[in-house]
């Protein structure tokens, strides 16, 4: 981010009016953030297993090593701004607070749009870090194309959540367009009940498909298994899972439209 005291055509500010209220939110972010990042880097957030197992929490490190370097990014970035105002202050929370309260004078300051643009990036990347505790279920195959080649790249994002980012281009998308493309073009394609629970469950709607609801319609000949893996784990057609749970949803729909009926 550059001088944008244009973007309003302010006089001696180095952050345009807009931008300085993206900083303000950011700073005022930092409090609850740190907060966050300590429950996640001691593992306080995890509770039970991913979208898709048993039911049984995967052991774990003891620390979300991750959050808790993060956490030390977004400290030193703000802990050295505030010292360049002539303010020493050890932790985030308070440099962030005293940030905000001389907001008019950091404006003013040419390394202004720096301060913005690293706190952005860091509270981006605490946010990442926090998400590796998240179940994620599949959002689709990352369509960026270089050279006239597309990346492919299967990404995985937080259950609920609409954007996703590309592990091996760094792109980010809104899955919410490109997700059934990709789910679409895998119809043919086969998996293991684990791997289709994390191809099929929804993050755009929040809709999940436990593995475990798969072996059930199994078990149940809704679905037939067309090979094995090397291990002897059953694996089954997108398509035909997709299709069962489908008519699954379509059914439970109909039952709560009835049930709102029968209470109206």
């Amino acid at each position: 981010m550059g001088n944008c005291g244009v973007c309003t055509g302010e006089a001696n500010v180095m952050v345009c009016h807009a931008h300085t209220e993206q900083l303000e939110t950011d700073l005022r972010e930092v409090e609850s953030m740190v907060e966050a990042l300590w429950a996640s880097a001691a593992r306080l957030d995890v509770g039970t297993g991913s979208v898709g197992s048993s039911g049984h929490s995967a052991p774990m490190e003891p620390t979300n090593s991750r959050a808790y370097d993060a956490g030390r990014t977004l400290n030193v970035i703000l802990t050295g701004w505030t010292g360049i105002l002539g303010t020493r202050q050890p932790h985030a929370v308070k440099a962030a607070t005293v940030l905000l309260a001389q907001i008019r004078e950091v404006r003013a300051q040419a390394w202004a749009p720096d301060l913005a643009q690293e706190l952005r990036d860091a509270l981006a990347d605490c946010r990442s870090a926090m998400d590796r505790t998240a179940p994620k279920v599949f959002a689709g195959i990352c369509p960026t194309e270089e050279d006239g080649e597309e990346c492919g790249t299967p990404v995985y994002t937080p259950t609920g959540k609409t954007d996703a980012r590309c592990g091996t281009c760094g792109t980010v998308w809104d899955a919410t367009e490109w997700r059934e493309r990709a789910v679409t073009a895998a119809g043919y394609a086969t998996g293991t009940a684990a791997e289709i629970s994390r191809i099929l469950s929804d993050p755009v709607r929040n809709l999940a498909l436990p593995q475990g609801t798969i072996r059930v319609w199994a078990s149940r000949d809704k679905l037939t298994a067309v090979g094995v893996t090397p291990t002897g784990q059953p694996t089954y057609l997108i398509s035909d899972v997709r299709a069962v749970w489908e008519a699954r949803l379509d059914v439970l729909a109909e039952r709560r439209e009835q049930r709102l009926e029968n209470a109206a």
